[in-house]
């Protein structure tokens, strides 16, 4: 079974994610596929002849810098996810074929299109007061939050478009709780 786990900004996904490996599943992430982008040598060909400040001395991208550039401007993320999409197909086509159940994060499932390539979806939600207290241990404060969550569905909207809910209320045991569950039955 192909899974595709998604859900807001600061809602628990990578901690359900992490939750889902302990239990024996394969996991992916999709945000990590795309860094290896980053990290090929025609991903850094491709940013540097865009973006050349968002490449260090070192010659590596510094994702930093290019979040900072993706996040202000529209026209700039959607030249990036046209960058990084073939990769990230390809990456994703790899995982379903090694493995009998897998689940892979996937923060923009629902708005990009990605929900058919995945046999299941899960999202997870959390109340936006929690989400906030998370994000600031990002150091992420209103402005960058409301930026980047424009970009994106609703953690509300999510949960109602997917055929599994994880409701994470701030307890890790009660979100080991619910993934658990929901392992088992992916098995």
């Amino acid at each position: 079974m192909f899974i595709a786990l998604t859900g807001g900004i600061g809602c628990g996904k990578s901690a359900a994610l992490q939750i889902f490996a302990e239990c024996g599943l394969q996991t992916a992430d999709s945000d990590r596929i795309c860094h290896e982008f980053y990290q090929t040598t025609d991903g850094i060909a491709a940013v540097a002849a865009r973006w050349p400040q968002a490449v260090g001395q070192n010659g590596a991208i510094d994702r930093k810098k290019l979040g900072n550039i993706v996040f202000r401007s529209e026209d700039d993320l959607h030249f990036l996810e046209e960058l990084v999409t073939p990769y990230l197909m390809k990456r994703l086509q790899e995982f379903k074929a090694a493995a009998s159940t897998v689940i892979v994060e996937v923060p923009l499932l629902f708005e990009k299109n990605l929900a058919d390539l995945f046999d299941k979806t899960v999202a997870v939600w959390s109340p936006f007061e929690l989400r906030r207290e998370r994000l600031a241990t990002r150091n992420w404060d209103h402005a960058e939050c409301s930026r980047r969550e424009r970009l994106q569905w609703s953690p509300e909207k999510k949960l109602a478009a997917a055929d599994y809910g994880i409701i994470n209320s701030g307890s890790l045991e009660f979100l080991r709780g619910q993934c658990q569950q929901l392992a088992e039955s992916f098995v």
